[in-house]
């Protein structure tokens, strides 16, 4: 019986989000986001399917070559998970209508956002595990690619400038603490319409303690009174999770394992999703309670992007290096157990540490360049030692930056003997090259910190100079 397979993606996302430089409305944007492969496309299903806002169920619907005659349903959702939707249709209209109310919501309510849509044709007969990576690698990848781009109208007669985004505005913002409120694009306003639901969504997932709240001001991660007043933006990424899903698929590519496929791969997103979950909440309860002087708690760090294998977060820059590393550390150990047997699952992390009004866009661009630049670093580490481990690589910015890290360093961090960094490194011990590890940084900074340094901020910067001649 031929049926229509759907995939669902979202395009730039980090573009989307980051798009404002404040952080109540990056905060409300990652909430959209989110919303558009999880809540938004399972209430756009038909209402015979397995699943509806509570997410796909344990039971596979389909029978044989045929949807079971006494409990028809219209669409067999099979799996949600990394910010991808997979959907099986019992036929093309039924497909064409779902991905038209999704779409029309996106639009509505998440302006700015661009979805990737691809569906085709699946014979029950064939490979599901073939069809969903053949679908992904195609169809799905070539509308992220191309597709119609974002064209903004840029505005007709007299229009005001969006204090955020710079795009035309369409309205004001609600006034909120000090702020005054000002022009806003559609995109700001839906984000700020979504950032008390966000923060219930966050409380839910990422607990920071009883009365106890992720700031939404940056003013919070600024300063503590005799502690400098830069902010670390992080950004993580996990390695390899795509080809662990590709691997599962490889193992059930056959017509008579599509049951078995779908049942774990479902399993194992729901799994990985929850590991990667309690790895963020546990980083995040790692940051101090501070008290506000009119006596509200909160912590100096504050999620954006989370829930799977991508966190970003953004916290008081004494703290980025800390956090990231304790991250990392805590995603391997959460992920240790995970359904498709194949071991821990290990991450590489970027933050940039930047001054207190610096451009948070601007910032993240930079964790995620320096990501890209642990990325690098583990799979040559990977060619020559045969396993995988985690990495972070990061960069303190005391002024403006241009270019990427590599003309950053080239730049700032060359002297005539090389390179003046050591960055990236490894997690834990680094079985190639032991220096360039972060047990041998701690005990670096932990020297720094005793006795004949600590305190001497001019005697440190002696030290660099010197080394840098």
């Amino acid at each position: 019986m031929a049926f229509t397979l759907v995939g669902v993606d979202t395009a730039r996302i980090q573009a989307y989000v980051f798009r404002s430089n404040r952080v109540r409305e990056q905060v409300g944007a990652s909430y959209v986001v989110a919303q558009a492969t999880e809540a938004w496309a399972y209430e756009a299903l038909p209402e015979r399917t397995n699943a509806r806002r509570s997410g796909p169920s344990d039971g596979w619907i389909i029978d044989d070559d045929r949807w079971i005659e006494r409990d028809p349903i219209d669409a067999e959702l099979l799996y949600a998970g990394g910010g991808n939707v997979f959907v099986l249709f019992r036929d093309a209209i039924g497909a064409r209508e779902f991905v038209g109310r999704l779409s029309r919501r996106v639009l509505a309510e998440a302006p700015g956002l661009r979805l990737a849509v691809a569906r085709r044709p699946f014979d029950w007969g064939k490979s599901l595990a073939r069809a969903i990576e053949d679908l992904v690698a195609g169809d799905l990848a070539a509308d992220k690619r191309g597709g119609i781009r974002d064209r903004p109208l840029l505005g007709l007669g007299v229009t005001a400038p969006c204090a955020s985004t710079g795009l035309p505005a369409v309205g004001w913002t609600p006034p909120y603490s000090d702020e005054p409120s000002r022009p806003a694009s559609a995109e700001v306003l839906a984000a700020i319409d979504a950032a008390s639901a966000a923060r219930d969504r966050e409380r839910a997932a990422l607990d920071p303690g009883e009365s106890v709240e992720f700031p939404l001001l940056v003013e919070d991660l600024r300063r503590k009174k005799g502690e400098e007043s830069e902010i670390a933006v992080v950004h993580a990424d996990g390695n390899g999770v795509g080809q662990r899903i590709a691997d599962l698929a490889r193992e059930h590519a056959t017509p008579d394992q599509n049951r078995l496929y779908v049942q774990r791969i479902r399993r194992f997103s729901e799994e990985f999703k929850r590991a990667a979950l309690r790895a963020q909440r546990a980083t995040l309860r790692l940051a101090p309670v501070e008290a506000r002087p009119e006596g509200s708690r909160f912590r100096p760090a504050r999620p954006v992007i989370f829930g799977g294998d991508d966190f970003t977060f953004v916290c008081r820059g004494r703290l980025g290096v800390g956090l990231a590393v304790a991250y990392l550390e805590e995603f391997e150990r959460q992920t240790a157990a995970l359904p498709d047997g194949r071991g821990p699952a290990t991450a590489a992390a970027g933050l940039a540490v930047v001054p207190p009004h610096f451009p948070l866009a601007r910032a993240y661009a930079l964790a995620e360049d320096l990501c890209q630049n642990a990325k690098a670093y583990r799979r040559e580490l990977r060619r020559r030692y045969g396993r995988d481990l985690s990495t972070i690589d990061w960069h303190l910015a005391p002024s403006g930056i241009g270019g990427g890290i590599g003309e950053i360093r080239r730049r700032e961090l060359t002297a005539a003997a090389g390179l003046l960094t050591l960055r990236p490194v490894t997690v834990g011990a680094n079985p190639v090259d032991a220096k360039r590890s972060w047990p041998i940084i701690a005990r670096a900074i932990e020297a720094f910190r005793a006795e004949g340094w600590q305190g001497r901020r001019n005697k440190v910067k002696a030290l660099r100079v010197a080394l840098r001649e």
